[in-house]
């Protein structure tokens, strides 16, 4: 046989059985099976990669809306669907809750004020005017409790706390720093206390970049704080014997819808039709929960109520303090 029949029988065999350039196992379709990289090659045109990009996401968002209509419209299904271990056609929980979080803090720094006035705002009046209270604040700190105050917060923070103290004595961010500064001392060093005067004195010297920190963080620590709430529903539900992560991921389909109504709701136009639906899109969550409870544990509506109230009493009275602390001295 010729060598150009020996390069046509080889070419014929490679393309009838093409080896995966990953792992180099044989693959029979479009995804190989001990890897699962794709037949794709990006190794080519510029046109033709950008489509096939293009081709991708339109993948994603096809999962995408197979997902929402499911978490939107039919409350506990999709976490039905996870537990049966049908998920291919589903984004997964953890990129749910994500793509939802991540929109949420986007309208919410976009409906924010631009800024604070810190500087214009005062306490009452000048004491002179008929029926202004004067409630301003004109002790100066000594210089012992100064250093005090910046070796509770820290160096870094020692220029803004002298910004601070430098403002007018009506203003209000001096005169609660000159508050808070009466139980500091330098020999006694609290840690707890250091970080709750740090985060004071973050949020009197700039309102604004503190208030877009606590937004940035706010998912996250909604993230972290999701175990709890899975326990809590463990705690309730022993009974069915489900697996933590089960939990877990309700948890997390739960939150994702309220992220989304939140963010739809700060995105309503303002007016008296607009107001009625911020309401409705505030009210929706705790109906969606308790559906949700109902159709995925499978319980009647007298246990639904009992339990979905002592979860969320777990979750809102005992946790949400310390997450708001935790956001607090975290921003």
């Amino acid at each position: 046989m010729s060598e150009s029949g020996l390069h046509s029988v080889s070419h014929e065999g490679s393309a009838d059985r093409p080896d995966c350039p990953n792992c180099g196992d044989a693959r029979s379709g479009r995804f190989c099976a001990t890897c699962g990289q794709n037949d794709r090659s990006y190794t080519r045109g510029l046109g033709s990669v950008t489509w096939d990009l293009c081709r991708e996401s339109f993948e994603v968002d096809g999962r995408l809306i197979q997902t929402l209509k499911l978490l939107l419209f039919r409350p506990g299904r999709l976490t039905s669907e996870f537990s049966d271990d049908r998920r291919a056609r589903y984004m997964s929980p953890v990129r749910l809750y994500l793509f939802a979080s991540f929109l949420f803090v986007l309208v919410l720094s976009l409906v924010m004020p631009d800024s604070f006035s810190e500087s214009e705002m005062v306490i009452g009046g000048d004491g002179d005017g008929e029926g202004e209270v004067a409630v301003s604040s004109r002790r100066s700190l000594t210089v012992t409790e100064i250093d005090a105050l910046k070796a509770a917060v820290g160096t870094g923070r020692a220029r803004r706390v002298d910004d601070i103290l430098g403002r007018p004595a009506r203003n209000v961010g001096r005169a609660v720093l000159v508050a808070l500064a009466d139980g500091t001392s330098p020999e006694r060093p609290n840690k707890l206390m250091g970080m709750f005067l740090a985060s004071m004195v973050d949020l009197l010297h700039d309102p604004e970049v503190f208030v877009q920190r606590v937004i940035g963080n706010l998912p996250i620590a909604m993230f972290f704080l999701l175990p709890f709430l899975a326990l809590a529903l463990a705690l309730c539900y022993l009974r069915k014997k489900r697996f933590f992560i089960e939990h877990l991921v309700f948890g997390m389909h739960n939150q994702t819808f309220t992220f989304l109504c939140l963010a739809v709701a700060l995105l309503v136009p303002q007016g008296s039709a607009g107001r009625w639906f911020q309401l409705f899109l505030i009210v929706v969550p705790p109906v969606y929960y308790l559906v949700a409870l109902r159709r995925y544990y499978g319980d009647g509506w007298v246990r639904t109520l009992v339990k979905g109230f002592a979860v969320w009493w777990l979750y809102m009275v005992v946790l949400l303090p310390g997450f708001f602390l935790v956001l607090f001295l975290t921003a």
